[in-house]
Protein backbone atom coordinates (compact mmCIF):
# COMPACT_ATOMS: atom_id res chain seq x y z
CA UNK A 1 0.00 0.00 0.00
CA UNK A 2 1.36 3.18 -0.64
CA UNK A 3 1.32 6.31 1.24
CA UNK A 4 -1.33 8.46 1.88
CA UNK A 5 -1.25 11.66 0.05
CA UNK A 6 -1.78 14.86 1.70
CA UNK A 7 -2.54 17.93 0.48
CA UNK A 8 -0.97 20.96 2.51
CA UNK A 9 -2.51 24.14 2.47
CA UNK A 10 -0.32 27.45 2.98
CA UNK A 11 -1.14 27.95 6.59
CA UNK A 12 0.82 24.95 7.51
CA UNK A 13 4.06 25.89 4.81
CA UNK A 14 3.66 29.22 6.87
CA UNK A 15 3.64 28.01 10.30
CA UNK A 16 6.72 25.47 9.12
CA UNK A 17 8.46 28.60 7.85
CA UNK A 18 7.68 30.92 11.02
CA UNK A 19 8.78 28.21 13.95
CA UNK A 20 11.41 24.84 12.93
CA UNK A 21 9.86 24.00 16.58
CA UNK A 22 6.29 23.51 15.56
CA UNK A 23 4.20 20.29 14.46
CA UNK A 24 4.12 22.41 10.88
CA UNK A 25 7.95 21.99 10.34
CA UNK A 26 7.98 18.34 12.33
CA UNK A 27 5.23 17.22 9.92
CA UNK A 28 6.56 18.11 6.56
CA UNK A 29 10.31 17.61 7.89
CA UNK A 30 10.71 14.67 10.48
CA UNK A 31 7.31 12.67 8.67
CA UNK A 32 7.78 13.57 4.97
CA UNK A 33 9.19 10.23 4.52
CA UNK A 34 5.72 8.59 5.84
CA UNK A 35 3.13 10.85 3.32
CA UNK A 36 2.91 11.79 0.03
CA UNK A 37 2.66 15.93 0.24
CA UNK A 38 0.58 17.77 -2.22
CA UNK A 39 -0.41 20.69 -3.40
CA UNK A 40 -1.53 23.48 -5.86
CA UNK A 41 -0.21 26.40 -7.71
CA UNK A 42 -2.93 28.22 -6.25
CA UNK A 43 -1.46 27.97 -2.45
CA UNK A 44 1.89 28.85 -4.05
CA UNK A 45 0.18 32.18 -5.27
CA UNK A 46 -0.71 32.91 -2.11
CA UNK A 47 2.79 32.22 -0.65
CA UNK A 48 4.11 34.85 -3.10
CA UNK A 49 1.62 37.28 -2.42
CA UNK A 50 2.16 37.13 1.62
CA UNK A 51 5.54 36.64 0.89
CA UNK A 52 5.64 40.15 -0.77
CA UNK A 53 3.28 41.74 1.56
CA UNK A 54 3.55 41.04 5.07
CA UNK A 55 7.02 39.62 4.89
CA UNK A 56 8.70 41.68 2.01
CA UNK A 57 11.38 42.50 4.75
CA UNK A 58 12.20 38.63 5.08
CA UNK A 59 14.43 38.31 1.77
CA UNK A 60 15.36 35.24 3.24
CA UNK A 61 11.65 33.66 3.38
CA UNK A 62 11.65 32.52 -0.08
CA UNK A 63 14.58 30.84 -0.01
CA UNK A 64 13.76 29.29 3.08
CA UNK A 65 10.23 28.26 1.20
CA UNK A 66 11.57 26.78 -1.87
CA UNK A 67 13.98 25.12 0.55
CA UNK A 68 11.07 23.45 2.67
CA UNK A 69 9.59 22.02 -0.74
CA UNK A 70 12.33 20.04 -1.76
CA UNK A 71 12.77 19.06 1.64
CA UNK A 72 9.29 18.11 2.52
CA UNK A 73 9.04 16.80 -1.49
CA UNK A 74 5.85 18.67 -1.65
CA UNK A 75 4.35 17.85 -5.29
CA UNK A 76 2.57 20.78 -6.98
CA UNK A 77 -0.62 20.52 -9.21
CA UNK A 78 -2.66 23.29 -11.62
CA UNK A 79 -4.93 25.15 -10.50
CA UNK A 80 -8.34 23.73 -10.11
CA UNK A 81 -11.02 24.18 -12.56
CA UNK A 82 -12.97 27.43 -12.68
CA UNK A 83 -16.13 24.88 -13.21
CA UNK A 84 -14.80 22.86 -9.83
CA UNK A 85 -14.02 26.45 -7.49
CA UNK A 86 -17.41 27.98 -8.82
CA UNK A 87 -19.02 24.67 -7.58
CA UNK A 88 -16.74 24.75 -4.01
CA UNK A 89 -17.68 28.26 -3.22
CA UNK A 90 -21.30 27.65 -2.14
CA UNK A 91 -19.40 25.06 0.27
CA UNK A 92 -16.64 27.65 1.74
CA UNK A 93 -15.46 30.94 0.89
CA UNK A 94 -14.10 31.63 -2.67
CA UNK A 95 -10.79 32.48 -1.27
CA UNK A 96 -10.52 29.04 -0.03
CA UNK A 97 -12.76 27.21 -2.60
CA UNK A 98 -9.44 26.62 -5.04
CA UNK A 99 -7.55 24.73 -1.78
CA UNK A 100 -10.52 22.14 -1.16
CA UNK A 101 -10.71 21.40 -4.50
CA UNK A 102 -7.10 20.13 -4.81
CA UNK A 103 -7.39 18.65 -1.95
CA UNK A 104 -10.54 16.64 -3.11
CA UNK A 105 -9.13 15.99 -6.98
CA UNK A 106 -6.12 13.45 -5.23
CA UNK A 107 -6.00 13.76 -1.42
CA UNK A 108 -7.04 11.62 1.00
CA UNK A 109 -6.12 14.26 3.68
CA UNK A 110 -5.80 18.26 3.87
CA UNK A 111 -3.49 19.63 6.66
CA UNK A 112 -4.65 23.21 7.64
CA UNK A 113 -4.35 25.55 10.27
CA UNK A 114 -7.19 27.47 8.66
CA UNK A 115 -10.29 26.64 11.48
CA UNK A 116 -12.90 27.48 7.93
CA UNK A 117 -11.98 23.90 6.64
CA UNK A 118 -12.92 22.43 9.99
CA UNK A 119 -16.48 23.63 10.25
CA UNK A 120 -19.27 21.11 10.21
CA UNK A 121 -20.25 22.18 6.78
CA UNK A 122 -17.00 21.40 4.88
CA UNK A 123 -15.75 18.91 6.89
CA UNK A 124 -18.50 16.82 6.26
CA UNK A 125 -18.94 17.82 2.29
CA UNK A 126 -15.42 16.57 2.44
CA UNK A 127 -15.84 13.61 4.32
CA UNK A 128 -18.52 12.69 1.82
CA UNK A 129 -16.08 13.25 -0.83
CA UNK A 130 -13.29 10.72 0.66
CA UNK A 131 -11.15 13.42 2.43
CA UNK A 132 -10.87 13.96 6.04
CA UNK A 133 -9.36 17.58 7.18
CA UNK A 134 -6.87 17.58 10.37
CA UNK A 135 -4.68 19.88 11.80
CA UNK A 136 -0.85 19.00 11.69
CA UNK A 137 -1.13 18.22 15.19
CA UNK A 138 -3.66 15.60 14.75
CA UNK A 139 -2.01 13.92 11.89
CA UNK A 140 1.27 13.85 13.99
CA UNK A 141 -0.62 12.24 16.58
CA UNK A 142 -2.63 9.52 14.39
CA UNK A 143 1.22 8.27 13.18
CA UNK A 144 2.73 7.92 16.49
CA UNK A 145 3.57 4.29 17.34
Amino acid sequence: MGKPRVFVDSSVIVAALLSSSGGSYYLLTLLRDQFEFVTNQYVLLELEELLQGKFYKHIDMQNKLFLLLGVAHIKVQAFPSRKEINKLGKIISKKDAPILAGALAESALLVTLDNEFLTAKVSGYALKHGLKIVKPKDLIEQRRW
